[in-house]
C-alpha cells in the first residue's frame, strides 16, 4: 500500500540514518518503527481520571494564568538556543542532501 507522510526532518533524519546503519530499506525501517512503537503503546497501563467541576475549573484557572503571561516566564538563553537548534537542522539537512 502506496502511502504519503509528513514527518519532521529531525525524524526523518533519524530514520535514514537508522536505514544506513542497519542496511535495510526505508520502508522495511519505517515499518518496523510502527510495529516496535504499536507493541510498546498497547503494554501501556491506559489510567482514568474522572474530572469533576472543580478539578475543570482549576484547570482553566491555571492555563488562563499562562495566556495572559501572568505565570509567563523568562528563560535566559531560549531564544538563542531555539536559534542554534536550527541552524544545527539546516547543516544536517544539507550534509544528508550531499
Amino acid at each position: 500500500m502506496l502511502t504519503t507522510l509528513v514527518l519532521p526532518n529531525d525524524l526523518l533524519e533519524d530514520v535514514r540514518l537508522r536505514v544506513a546503519r542497519e542496511g535495510l530499506g526505508l520502508d522495511e525501517t519505517v515499518a518496523e518503527l510502527l510495529r516496535v512503537g504499536l507493541a510498546a503503546s498497547h503494554s501501556r497501563p491506559v489510567t482514568a481520571i474522572r474530572a469533576d467541576a472543580w478539578m475543570l475549573e482549576e484547570r482553566r484557572r491555571i492555563a488562563e494564568k499562562f495566556r495572559t503571561g501572568e505565570w509567563g516566564a523568562d528563560l535566559p538563553g531560549f531564544e538563542e538556543g531555539r536559534v542554534a537548534d536550527r541552524e544545527a537542522a539546516e547543516m544536517r539537512e544539507r550534509a544528508w542532501r550531499r
